[in-house]
């Protein structure tokens, strides 16, 4: 979303980054409402995970204003090239032992705070930083790591939006440096196409998924890497 909202609706990284925490919390919250329902959502892990990412995306929220654009589009750069090579380089992740196990209070503070910084400094919802970390460190099993990290992303995208509105005026639809418009716009796209990917996930191979998701990272990575070559 970040890259699109530069490129296409004309935002600046901090704006498009703003906005598209702002369309997180609306996504993640639809997406964990539909998984409490079916009992995956492991609230446990969530309260501890989701506290170190609030603190952490709230801090960078307010940090990453004062901050010159091409740092942070050399931070969300490297985050979706790293993203990128996780994706075409490694297999399904498993959880430790294979078993899900009492919560370890330190290692889930540690594990939301990483993802709460680059949450807060990239405008992406941390869930690809939560969901392979509590599976090794098995906080979560397989089932339920999509659906603890939806949850957890909701604090952490809320937090990095809060602090991202409180910069600036409030004047619809404009809230802070969140463009509240093309959030709720996003969000029911998203929320509307996700009964689409639903089915495209029955229906396409894992590994033909992974190669297709992976060109599309390294793509909008390499445009950041331009844009920023051009400033």
């Amino acid at each position: 979303m970040v890259p699109a909202l530069t490129a296409l609706a004309g935002l600046s990284q901090v704006e498009a980054m703003a906005t598209s925490l702002g369309t997180i919390v609306l996504v993640a919250s639809w997406n964990s409402w539909r998984y409490h329902q079916q009992g995956l959502v492991l609230w446990r892990s969530v309260v501890w995970v989701a506290l170190g990412a609030a603190v952490c995306a709230s801090i960078a929220g307010f940090l990453a204003p004062l901050l010159p654009e091409k740092i942070l589009i050399g931070i969300l750069f490297f985050v979706l090239l790293g993203l990128a090579w996780k994706t075409f380089s490694l297999g399904p992740v498993s959880a430790k032992n294979g078993e899900h196990k009492s919560t370890n209070h330190f290692v889930a503070l540690g594990i939301g705070s990483l993802s709460g910084l680059i949450a807060g400094f990239t405008g992406i919802g941390g869930g690809g930083i939560t969901t392979p970390l509590m599976l090794v460190t098995g906080l979560t099993q397989n089932r339920t790591a999509a659906p603890t990290s939806n949850a957890i992303m909701i604090f952490t995208a809320a937090a990095g939006t809060l602090a991202y509105a409180l910069n600036g005026t409030c004047n619809w639809p404009q809230i802070g440096l969140i463009q509240a418009n093309h959030s709720l716009l996003l969000a029911t796209g998203a929320i509307v196409s996700s009964f689409i990917g639903i089915r495209l996930n029955q229906l396409i191979q894992l590994k033909t998924r992974k190669t297709i998701l992976g060109f599309i990272l390294l793509f909008i990575a390499l445009r950041l890497l331009f844009q920023m070559i051009a400033h």
